[in-house]
């Protein structure tokens, strides 16, 4: 077991930085992952690609996605 400094620990606030990068990762990618299997444009192949750029690319793949693979929304006129 690795002993931590207790003024070294990331849940004492001395460095939390790693934290929020850790959270908004899971964020964006979970928001990346319904948006993908949610939305009706794409066919299954074209999601199971998506989802492995999203899983295994993780914060390009979600940004990706949501600047080049999310449908569009139409504005009414």
């Amino acid at each position: 077991m690795i002993q931590v400094p207790p003024n070294k620990s990331l849940l004492a606030g001395g460095t939390t930085w790693p934290l929020w990068f850790a959270g908004a990762w899971i964020i964006l990618a979970v928001l990346a992952l319904a948006s993908i299997w949610l939305g009706k444009r794409h066919g299954r192949p074209a999601k199971m690609v998506w989802t492995g750029i999203v899983v295994f690319v993780p914060v390009l793949g979600a940004c990706g996605w949501f600047l080049l693979g999310r449908e569009r929304r139409r504005v009414p006129r």
